[in-house]
């Protein structure tokens, strides 16, 4: 029968085996290479068979060793299927939650089936708005803001950074001369979001890039406003003019070619992303989950967005000769 001690050994042998190595499991393990060398010898004796054979800097693994692994995995993954259907028990209810209506469009709205196939039992209702919630008399349980601090009194967690950058369609970068060209932007439409963070007013985002940027001259006071900024980048996608996109909301139609970055001048933006609930929510099993689930997403997007701006980089420079 299996006790506590065979159960800890099994799992210094999975992580020996996987890394065949005794000192590499010992450093997931935070044990030392003795530790994990000895309770190896001694699962061997309680089992009656070798797990590994040792050569002078190496290990490989026995016949029986190999198969008590492959045991070991089928019945793990198992377990973490189980563990999983058993968690989704806990939160089968509706969750709400509240985000800025561009976050809701080009950020949330496309992640939502990998969701979905997480937590099939999860009913999510998405309200987009632009203001912040107030836990204490809607029924929200999560929200997403877009701002330079956390709020004070609810608890929270930094979901992504963001960054800003012109972009437009190909064709007006082409039409007006726009690559790697910042005077042209002179000669362009530009697009505004009015309200791009707390506080800002119609031309706030253009401005602070244009600063950062170090694009001196430029007269960004102009140009057509959008009370939210995925209209402003749909505007700019049929080639209406040039918008400040967020990079987060703003790759995927780069990637896909309906939008175009024509001068690279990349700069972080004096806001980012933050996930909050009310402090007595923070522990239920729904949140938890779409908390950790969300930050996934973002850790996903954010090795994407490093891909795309490398891309980019390359394309400027060909672009320079």
């Amino acid at each position: 029968m299996l006790n506590g001690a065979i159960l800890s050994s099994l799992h210094c042998f999975e992580c020996a085996a996987r890394h065949l190595s005794f000192t590499k499991a010992a450093e997931e393990l935070y044990l030392t290479q003795s530790a994990v060398s000895h309770r190896i010898k001694k699962l061997e004796e309680q089992l009656g068979f070798k797990l590994f054979l040792r050569f002078n800097r190496r290990l490989q693994l026995t016949e029986q060793g190999a198969g008590l692994l492959a045991e070991l995995d089928q019945s793990l993954g198992g377990l973490e299927i189980a563990i999983r259907d058993l968690k989704q028990q806990d939160f089968s209810s509706t969750l709400s939650i509240a985000v800025p209506h561009s976050f809701a469009r080009c950020w949330l709205a496309e992640r939502l089936g990998d969701l979905h196939s997480k937590y099939p039992r999860l009913t999510l209702q998405v309200r987009a708005q632009s203001r912040a919630t107030d836990f204490q008399h809607e029924s929200v349980d999560i929200a997403v803001y877009y701002s330079d601090h956390l709020s004070a009194g609810l608890f929270g967690k930094d979901l992504m950074e963001e960054s800003l950058v012109p972009v437009c369609s190909k064709e007006y970068a082409d039409n007006h001369d726009l690559w790697n060209n910042p005077s042209k932007l002179a000669d362009c439409l530009l697009l505004h979001d009015e309200t791009a963070w707390q506080g800002s007013g119609f031309y706030t985002e253009w401005q602070y890039w244009a600063r950062l940027a170090e694009i001196d001259g430029l007269s960004v006071d102009r140009g057509f406003v959008f009370n939210r900024a995925d209209l402003s980048y749909r505007a700019a996608m049929s080639g209406q003019g040039v918008a400040i996109g967020r990079w987060n909301m703003v790759a995927p139609q780069v990637e896909a070619g309906n939008l175009v970055v024509p001068i690279e001048s990349f700069v972080p933006a004096g806001q980012r992303y933050y996930m909050v609930c009310h402090p007595d929510r923070k522990d239920t099993p729904a949140v938890k989950a779409m908390f950790d689930w969300m930050q996934e997403q973002a850790e996903d997007r954010l090795s994407l967005n490093e891909a795309s701006m490398a891309k980019l980089k390359n394309l400027a420079a060909h672009r320079a000769f």
